[in-house]
């Protein structure tokens, strides 16, 4: 028997253990809600859609929830939970086991691939294939759509993915992302593999590419309260404008500088400030 919408919302609503008490208000009643996730009745797209934003999901990440299936949503988020904390552990044989047939987690191509590429920053040895790449690519230029899964796919492979392919990329991010105001997860994913995207542009002296990212990400930071990642972005913007010689470049770096350290922010601080050292006598050679 098919699965109804009811019971997608159901799964939903379990998974991130919210009440029926909780989505319930004027317009919607708990029986309503009750008898919709039993395929007893059937609601409104609006109430539908007014009831997905109180689960800080859009009706985009819903259908591909649904179509999907109801345990892939849960399965991908328990793997990218374990590998965070096994990465931080620096437990490399743990993640190692990963790529096992017989490993707890139960990953696709895709997903080794990922796997893959986070190990490589651990160990340089362990790296995903050309052919694991491609396809990985492949899939990502098809996806109409980009909800979590792929944003995490991309923002977890971009040491791996050579540039020209990962501009690409991210462009059609920017493009097709899945934002929900009431949920910002994605966008905040987003918005830091933009400013990667833009130092690495940087880097590879694509300054055309650089014009188009600093433009795209100027729009996600409107009316936003992102503080490290307006730091960073101006840390980014002035790496730009001193690559292209400009003589306020190095003052805008520094001023980046100084507020993470008002910020407290002293690894991200050291981090930047290691890079701004490095390529500055890189320059200077």
């Amino acid at each position: 028997m098919e699965k109804t919408f009811g019971q997608t919302l159901r799964e939903i609503r379990q998974f991130k253990q919210v009440s029926i008490n909780s989505l319930a208000d004027e317009s919607i009643s708990k029986s309503q809600i009750s008898r919709f996730e039993r395929g007893e009745s059937e609601i409104s797209c609006f109430k539908l859609i007014c009831l997905l934003d109180k689960l800080n999901l859009s009706i985009d990440e819903f259908m591909t929830i649904h179509n999907q299936g109801e345990n892939h949503a849960k399965t991908f988020s328990a793997l990218t939970e374990y590998i965070k904390n096994e990465y931080a552990a620096q437990r490399l044989d743990n993640l190692l086991k990963l790529l096992s047939d017989n490993s707890t987690y139960k990953t696709n191509a895709y997903e080794k691939t990922m796997i893959k590429s986070i190990i490589y920053t651990l160990d340089h040895r362990i790296k995903p294939s050309s052919e694991e790449l491609q396809n990985l690519t492949d899939y990502l230029f098809k996806v109409e759509k980009w909800g979590y899964y792929e944003i995490t796919l991309l923002g977890n492979c971009v040491r791996t993915i050579n540039y020209s392919t990962l501009f690409l990329l991210t462009k059609e991010m920017l493009k097709n992302y899945i934002y929900s105001s009431l949920n910002k997860k994605n966008k905040d994913l987003v918005l830091k593999l933009a400013i990667n995207c833009l130092i690495q542009s940087t880097d590879e002296a694509e300054f055309a590419n650089c014009e188009y990212l600093i433009s795209e990400i100027k729009k996600l930071l409107v009316n936003e309260f992102y503080f490290y990642e307006k730091t960073v972005f101006i840390y980014a913007t002035g790496y730009c404008k001193f690559k292209l010689g400009q003589s306020d470049g190095i003052k805008q770096i520094k001023k980046a500088l100084e507020i993470f350290e008002l910020l407290d922010e002293k690894d991200f601080k050291a981090h930047y400030q290691t890079h701004f050292d490095q390529v500055t006598k890189k320059d200077l050679r």
